[in-house]
């Protein structure tokens, strides 16, 4: 990787080390890797990280690692993968749903990193698996360094339960794992800041759920399910944070009542009616579902919004789940400084063909 410039009068008589890291902003990990595996020269001349340099010096400075040692990425032969921008630095991918970025506990292998390319690739914006949408994969480690250390414009869109009072609003509540969970965040004041501005775009009356716009001021992981829970609206077809986690199904029980007592206790739902995820077709008999109270909790959602969470604990609203088939969560613009030529861009990621055709089918 190659660094070039010309020493400008604010950087008269500093290190050329500090005038890489005010143009480049380069990281101690890549100064160390130009100090002992690269080169640099001063004027045509071989220099080092601390000599000192002047108005009009040319710093012309390698580390070890090309950009051809990376490329190229195999996005073509990635079926469902749509490329939004892609030069030697990064890419810009429109992910598609039920698909794995970066190799975890349960996914060690086939992920979309995997598929990309054979060598190391860095994300720098994370999806959930069910999430669809656009996201920046960097090419190489100063680029993901240089990307992270600015701010990233992130909005989504996402389909939830109920009807939000207010059409536009911030949400700011701090996040933690849930204990002896890895995956479950909660609400806690003990937890990481973490605001979510959000904005209803469109209110499907009949259907009683909203289509709305989640703008991103950081960054935690389940950031937009765990606020949106937290505000009594669950997203649709969220199987961590949606309706569906706070039933339990009873296979003893054989009911045919297609209701919800007034207690919220227990819902009656024919077979069919219930998510697939939750069917035993094993066994043609109906069944109990339980709503279980102990999880609603204020770490979950706040007790002014608990009510009105209670009362989409029905079959209408589990239908909604059923249809969508997973989160209704897409990652619909991503914005950032590029790591090189410090130009800002922007990527807007369209609707899958999921998403759009259940709105369509609601309209």
């Amino acid at each position: 990787m190659e660094f070039k410039v010309t020493v400008n009068q604010n950087q008269d008589s500093k290190r050329a080390v500090d005038v890489l890291i005010d143009e480049f902003e380069i990281s101690a990990q890549m100064q160390k890797r130009i100090r002992l595996y690269g080169n640099l020269w001063i004027n045509g001349k071989p220099g080092r990280m601390i000599d000192i340099v002047h108005t009009g010096d040319r710093i012309v400075a390698h580390s070890s690692q090309n950009y051809s040692e990376l490329l190229p990425v195999k996005t073509n032969r990635i079926p469902g993968v749509e490329v939004l921008f892609e030069d030697e630095h990064l890419i810009v991918l429109n992910k598609p749903s039920d698909m794995v970025v970066h190799p975890t506990m349960s996914h060690s292998d086939n992920t979309l990193l995997d598929l990309l390319s054979e060598k190391i690739l860095h994300p720098v914006t994370r999806l959930d698996r069910e999430t669809s949408g656009a996201l920046i994969i960097a090419k190489h480690a100063h680029a993901h360094y240089r990307l992270v250390q600015n701010p990233i414009k992130r909005v989504y869109w996402a389909l939830t339960h109920g009807h939000w009072t207010k059409e536009q609003g911030v949400i700011e509540q701090p996040i933690m794992r849930f204990p002896n969970s890895i995956m479950i965040r909660v609400i806690d004041l003990a937890g990481k800041a973490a605001i979510t501005n959000y904005k209803v775009l469109y209110s499907f009356q009949e259907h009683n759920f909203d289509w709305v716009e989640f703008i991103l001021e950081t960054g935690r992981t389940h950031q937009i399910r765990v606020h949106s829970l937290y505000h009594g609206h669950p997203l649709l077809g969220d199987g961590l944070y949606g309706i569906t986690n706070y039933c339990e199904l009873d296979h003893q029980a054989n009911f045919n009542i297609l209701e919800i007592d007034p207690n919220l206790h227990f819902l009656y739902l024919h077979e069919n009616s219930i998510h697939e995820n939750f069917i035993d077709h094993n066994k043609q008999q109906n069944y109990l579902i339980d709503i279980n109270l102990l999880k609603i909790s204020p770490q979950r959602i706040a007790p002014e919004y608990q009510s009105k969470f209670k009362s989409l604990i029905n079959k209408k609203q589990l239908l909604l789940d059923q249809m969508i088939k997973r989160q209704a969560l897409h990652s619909r613009l991503i914005g950032f400084t590029h790591p090189i030529t410090k130009k800002h861009m922007e990527f807007k990621a369209q609707l899958p063909s999921d998403m759009m055709t259940f709105l369509e089918d609601m309209r």
